[in-house]
């Protein structure tokens, strides 16, 4: 699912309205964003969540994908059935002060509850600044994804003309690149646990693809552990580190049949599409109960 679903310029605008984004402290920059895609009404079967705490299956019990050198990789076939995030409700929010009290004229956007109640909570430990930085966090992501993968140009000949809108910003190397280094962000801000939750929580939208959704569930995966095993970098430097693991194979986007594929397995602006069948079934919403604690 698209992080660019929350408006982009709404914590911002509400921000600068009240007078307090000037002094934020935040780790991230202000960028520009893109925008998303739609999916059809019918629905596959997906067997889902197998029981487990964690999206770790497809690292401990997966049939192995040899590589040279004598390294694996898990199977792609269950990291798309692992990877699956049961439905949530969706709900209007919009940002409040302290996370309870409304602010007037502020619009609303469709979010997931357990979202919603992600960022009411945020609001009330870190305030509209919590907010703000959150904001630019996922800012900068779109951004940084954009100009390292350019999707400019005449598109391959296997996208649907009426998907080549869509095929710029989904599916492929900027996309997974791009939830890889937002979650790497958000785990350096606000802690892995917290990005976790919100981060599963957000392709919980009734309808998100299931092929998609596993793509983005491992990728952001990926760039929690970059960021964990990399404390102390810089943005800058986890935007390295999660464009090396992009060019290593260490992502999985689609390839030019709609197949999950590892990233270093499909030239960029070669990638494929989804096939737009939402799932059913997945790992339980998180509870959206956790703190943001910044490691």
């Amino acid at each position: 699912m698209s992080i660019s679903s929350i408006g982009r310029d709404l914590i911002g605008g509400i921000t600068r309205r009240l007078g307090v984004d000037g002094a934020e402290p935040t780790r991230a920059k202000t960028e520009t964003a893109s925008g998303t895609a739609s999916a059809p009404a019918a629905r596959a079967q997906v067997p889902g969540w197998d029981g487990r705490d964690s999206f770790e299956a497809s690292r401990t019990t997966a049939t192995a994908t040899p590589e040279p050198g004598g390294a694996t990789r898990p199977d792609l076939a269950q990291i798309q059935r692992d990877f699956q995030t049961a439905d949530d409700s969706v709900v209007s929010w919009s940002p409040k002060a302290g996370g309870l009290i409304p602010i007037p004229f502020a619009p609303e956007y469709d979010v997931t509850a357990t979202e919603g109640r992600m960022l009411d909570g945020l609001a009330a430990s870190n305030g509209l600044l919590g907010l703000n930085t959150f904001n630019n966090i996922k800012d900068q992501a779109l951004e940084t994804s954009s100009r390292l993968y350019p999707t400019t140009g005449t598109p391959p000949g296997h996208v649907p003309e009426e998907r080549v809108g869509e095929w710029r910003g989904q599916d492929g190397h900027r996309d997974a690149f791009r939830h890889a280094y937002w979650n790497a962000l958000m785990t350096r801000e606000f802690g892995a646990e917290w990005t976790q939750q919100f981060a599963t929580a957000h392709e919980g939208m009734p309808g998100n693809p299931a092929d998609r959704e596993a793509m983005d569930l491992y990728n952001n995966q990926v760039g929690r552990q970059i960021a964990l095993d990399n404390p102390n970098a810089s943005p800058e430097e986890l935007a390295t580190l999660v464009q090396q693991a992009v060019t290593d194979g260490k992502m999985v986007l689609f390839d030019q049949r709609g197949q999950l594929q590892w990233s270093d397995r499909v030239p960029v602006n070669q990638h494929g599409l989804s096939n737009l069948v939402p799932g059913t079934g997945g790992q339980p919403v998180p509870g959206g109960d956790v703190y943001a604690d910044p490691y």
